[in-house]
């Protein structure tokens, strides 16, 4: 009997202990986290020239209930790395890790403005008696936007108003450029990506080869509207259809533009797109 009088007594503390330490965990004091950890993508490639910053937005929510007053929040760039493992070749375990920097991180002042930029902080609050916002981060139109895609990894930081809520909704990257860019549903060539499932596998000439035939901005706008009017399996189609006339051409076939490739590699993988 007293065994089971031990345990009815010591249940409730273990529950009692797991709400307390949720609450110390979630709601102890003001937290900041982010809505999103998807990639942000963005391209000048469709604005006029005139256009020489543009913004995008990175949302964020609160924890811990609403103030009557305006809440700054800190953002900070940080550095990716690409990580390569060495393994032992009779065991297979990991003997080592080497980090390399991953290339085309975003400078501050040139491809964008900078975090500490007093027109920046102003913009980067939580208003009052608001749960959530969404932070500016000011894109520039560099000339070097033309040649490489450039990546900006940001991550929240805590500060006088906000401790970090949970470590893995802190960080995003933005990625841009000045040249064609995958959109949010081409993100990846697979599955998880739905115009993958419609278009094929990503190329930048293929994306070009899309926007010359159709003579339109192919961009998620485009797609998100194709797919709400029931026309993604019409502009594949003529897509196809499009191609094989590029490919059977006999002046692009004469060029060595035919059959047309992701680039001019003449190993490089044949544009297609899905039956």
């Amino acid at each position: 009997m007293k065994k089971y009088i031990f345990i009815s007594f010591l249940l409730p503390a273990l529950i009692a202990g797991c709400k307390r330490n949720e609450y110390l965990l979630f709601s102890d004091i003001a937290r900041i986290q982010q809505a999103d950890t998807t990639e942000i993508t963005y391209t000048f490639v469709y604005e006029g020239t005139s256009v020489v910053r543009d913004t995008v937005y990175i949302p964020v929510n609160t924890i811990g209930g609403i103030t009557d007053k305006d809440r700054p929040v800190k953002l900070e760039q940080l550095t990716e790395y690409d990580y390569t493992y060495v393994r032992d070749p009779v065991t297979n375990q990991i003997t080592d890790t080497i980090a390399t920097e991953r290339p085309f991180k975003a400078i501050p002042g040139k491809h964008y403005v900078p975090f500490d930029d007093p027109a920046i902080t102003a913009l980067m609050v939580v208003k009052a008696n608001q749960p959530s916002a969404s932070l500016p981060v000011i894109l520039l139109r560099d000339p070097s936007l033309k040649d490489n895609t450039w990546r900006l990894r940001v991550q929240l930081a805590p500060n006088s108003d906000f401790a970090i809520g949970e470590t893995r909704f802190t960080q995003r990257a933005v990625v841009f450029s000045d040249r064609l860019e995958r959109f949010y549903s081409w993100r990846f060539d697979n599955g998880v990506a739905s115009a993958w499932g419609n278009f094929g596998n990503y190329s930048i000439r293929k994306h070009q080869f899309m926007i010359d035939v159709l003579n339109v901005q192919i961009d998620e706008n485009w797609y998100q509207a194709i797919l709400q009017a029931g026309a993604a399996n019409h502009y594949k189609l003529l897509l196809k259809d499009a191609l094989a006339a590029y490919n059977s051409d006999p002046s692009n076939i004469a060029s060595g533009k035919a059959p047309m490739r992701e680039t001019d590699s003449p190993t490089s993988p044949l544009i297609s797109f899905p039956n």
